[in-house]
């Protein structure tokens, strides 16, 4: 059967986790809208012939979120033993890359010249340094601007620069000097939603973002010309927002697609087709169109960013899906895998995956952001990690970007 006509299929026979407690897909009504994506849009189109590429030998790459600048493993300029344990922990479990987030406002908090003494910029390098000890591959995600870069404005540290050129200085300092340990740079964080660039309306966030990621573009060539730049994931399958970045010249500016494939209600499974929009994963047709659309079909998709918290949604308010939990450990292991082979089977152009988070710090009331935690404060590994481990056991050498 021509793979394009599975593209609307609403479940697909894929593996799970032996013993997973899965949760039917059943119809539990209309949600709510809300700004987080569970929306009702059109139906994606099919995969025009344009977009089509040949099929993967194995899932995507297996990647996994890693705060490892964060303070939770530093005793000042001394990583903690949690910091060894989880990047051996990630190691034991095959792990094969690793995302860094690096905070620009950390970097470079004053006006004046980087250098690579600089505390965070060691902190980075020691991660860098750590990880590939272990035989693990590292990109970052560059964001968050310093108080300096945004003067008068009133705005935070997630939010862009005033200029967007004033990145430039840094990040080049930062390609040409720890480039040659870096897979790639992701150029910010979901920059379709007002709270990681500040704009309320939709539109105007591509409008804003597409001079960043070309200043960013420009400066990492700079420093380093072969290091690819990835196109910073939008939150869930946004379309529209490529779409619009694409209308305001993104094209040319970046090597790799990035996305976050996040379900708008993850209670939902991967295969699910209940609405159509970015709120489910099986809207990546709509992206891969739009590549097409633009001439870019021949450029790699990366899911910099997806996963599924565990936790109870008692507490969660009316309305408010985007902040449901799965019930458990099994499903959300069960949905990791399912959404690798979802990616396998359907889109070839997803080369990796990066599942949210290696470990996070209990934070929020709901437990929603410590729920993604694929492993424990000392190391232990969850299910939803030893799911990881086992697609590297099953395709080993396969997976390769």
């Amino acid at each position: 059967m021509d793979r394009r006509k599975l593209l609307g299929a609403a479940a697909i026979a894929v593996p799970a986790i032996a013993g997973a407690a899965l949760l039917s897909d059943l119809d539990l009504g209309p949600d709510p809208r809300s700004q987080s994506g569970e929306s009702f849009a059109g139906q994606a189109e099919e995969v025009s012939g344009d977009a089509a590429t040949t099929q993967n030998p194995a899932p995507p790459v297996v990647g996994v979120q890693f705060h490892g600048t964060w303070d939770m493993y530093w005793n000042g300029t001394t990583p903690n033993a949690m910091f060894y344990k989880h990047l051996d922990t990630l190691a034991a479990n095959n792990v094969q890359v690793i995302r860094l987030d690096v905070g620009w406002s950390s970097a470079q908090p004053t006006n004046v010249a980087p250098t690579a003494s600089q505390w965070y910029h060691q902190r980075v390098n020691t991660v860098l340094d750590q990880a590939r000890s272990r035989g693990m591959q590292v990109f970052v995600t560059i964001h968050q601007s310093p108080a300096w870069s945004r003067p008068n404005t009133g705005s935070e540290v997630k939010q862009y620069p005033t200029d967007p050129n004033s990145i430039k200085p840094w990040l080049t300092f930062f390609t040409s000097t720890y480039g040659s340990k870096i897979l790639a740079i992701e150029v910010w964080n979901e920059p379709n939603l007002a709270e990681f660039c500040g704009i309320s309306d939709a539109y105007q966030r591509a409008v804003k973002y597409v001079p960043i990621l070309k200043a960013s573009y420009a400066a990492i060539k700079a420093g380093r010309s072969s290091m690819p730049v990835i196109f910073a994931g939008p939150s869930q399958t946004d379309d529209v927002f490529i779409k619009d970045c694409y209308a305001n010249g993104a094209k040319g500016n970046f090597d790799i697609m990035g996305v976050h494939p996040y379900q708008g209600n993850q209670m939902k499974a991967p295969e699910s087709t209940d609405i159509t929009g970015k709120a489910r994963m099986t809207n990546m047709p709509a992206i891969i169109n739009v590549m097409a659309q633009n001439g870019d079909s021949a450029k790699p998709i990366w899911w910099t960013e997806f996963g599924f918290s565990v936790h109870s949604n008692d507490a969660v308010p009316a309305g408010q899906v985007w902040l449901n939990g799965v019930p458990d450990e099994q499903t959300a292991a069960s949905y990791i895998s399912r959404s690798y082979y979802l990616a396998w089977q359907q889109w070839p152009q997803v080369k990796l995956a990066v599942t949210y988070c290696g470990y996070k710090t209990p934070s929020d009331s709901l437990g929603h952001q410590y729920g993604f935690r694929i492993m424990e404060a000392d190391g232990t590994a969850k299910p939803q990690l030893a799911a990881l481990s086992s697609l590297r056991q099953a395709f080993g050498s396969l997976q390769k970007l």
